[in-house]
């Protein structure tokens, strides 16, 4: 137990193994959210509150845990800057960091539309399930084009490590 404790002290040491040890997370909850956040006209009665609530507390952890991912991912950005060979690389690696930076924030405001739902009036919590609806439709897009940014980095551009620039 003590040396998979000492592994994960050190993968969080680095931050290019940070931010990918802890981006994954705000990327499969953004896909699995989908169901959930289209589930919220369909829940019935009081388990409605109940499910609303942890839904939202799920979407703003998730949030969080994104924006760790980004901090990792911002210290991390001029080691991958220096492995990358192309100026095509880089030009992915802008786009990949701009959008990381917005992905946080969307989270955080669809687990605040998913929050507002809890408003009793129905024609608001109508109108606010549509809203959060449409923002985790587009967190999932935003998500999954950040993240296939991030792969061709690791994958194509040989941004992970030093034994991939050498390919």
């Amino acid at each position: 137990m003590s040396n998979l404790l000492e592994s994960l002290r050190q993968s969080f040491a680095d931050p290019v193994t940070r931010h990918a040890m802890l981006v994954h997370f705000p990327i499969a909850i953004s896909v699995l959210a989908v169901p959930f956040v289209l589930a919220l006209c369909i829940v019935p009665g009081r388990r409605a509150i109940a499910y609303r609530l942890v839904l939202g507390v799920v979407l703003f952890g998730t949030a969080i845990v994104a924006w760790q991912a980004g901090e990792a991912g911002e210290a991390a950005e001029t080691i991958v800057e220096a492995r990358l060979r192309t100026d095509a690389a880089r030009d992915v690696l802008a786009d990949h960091a701009s959008r990381g930076e917005i992905i946080p924030i969307l989270l955080a405001a669809n687990a605040g539309l998913v929050g507002l739902t809890l408003v009793p009036k129905r024609g608001y919590r109508l109108g606010l399930g549509i809203a959060a609806t449409l923002l985790v439709f587009m967190n999932a897009g935003i998500i999954g084009v950040t993240a296939h940014e991030g792969g061709l980095l690791v994958h194509r551009h040989g941004g992970s490590t030093t034994a991939a620039t050498a390919r």
